[in-house]
């Protein structure tokens, strides 16, 4: 084959990989990939502060066989979400969760909220809400995330926490701002 032909074959195969990669956003897009960085970075978070947070019927011993997380339907944070805790569970650790939408929810221990509630909509009585913005005001909210310098932080509400007899491990406490 003259060295003609290879160089023609080899722009019609670049040029084939650069057209096909090119459009792969188009087709194949899911819901994971239109949730923005900070979001997946607020659903790693929300995730991991189960490690440093202790409910009521929980202790180092003995801890929850079953937490309830309810999630307010947004479908690519929720999927997201899902992916996370799925890993988790594939390493076995501890508490099991049990994801659920708010909407559909009786009991929640743990919930996540991206826009505020009506009071009348409220099934957390005795566990931990987390705002995903310091721009949504929600009574009883425990945790809220913030925006400081392009770096994305969180505020624990110790009252909040008190409340709902629920203890915050220092190491947490020691990346919060505190209210």
């Amino acid at each position: 084959m003259s060295w003609i032909c290879r160089i023609s074959c080899a722009a019609v195969a670049v040029l084939f990989f650069v057209l096909f990669v090119s459009s792969r956003p188009a087709y194949a897009a899911s819901n994971q990939d239109t949730l923005s960085k900070e979001n997946k970075l607020k659903a790693a978070y929300f995730l991991n502060f189960i490690e440093f947070i202790n409910w009521p019927n929980d202790s180092q011993n003995s801890p929850a066989a079953l937490l309830y997380i309810c999630l307010q339907d947004e479908a690519p944070f929720e999927e997201f979400f899902s992916a996370l805790v799925d890993n988790r569970r594939a390493k076995g650790s501890k508490p099991e969760l049990k994801i659920q939408r708010l909407s559909e929810a009786n009991h929640c221990d743990y919930t996540y909220l991206h826009q505020p509630l009506a009071e009348e909509d409220l099934k957390m009585k005795g566990n931990i809400v987390v705002l995903a913005s310091d721009q949504i005001s929600q009574q009883d909210a425990a945790i809220t995330f913030f925006i400081t310098n392009r770096k994305l932080r969180f505020e624990i509400d110790l009252d909040t926490m008190q409340k709902n007899q629920v203890t915050v491990s220092s190491e947490l406490l020691k990346l919060a701002k505190i209210k």
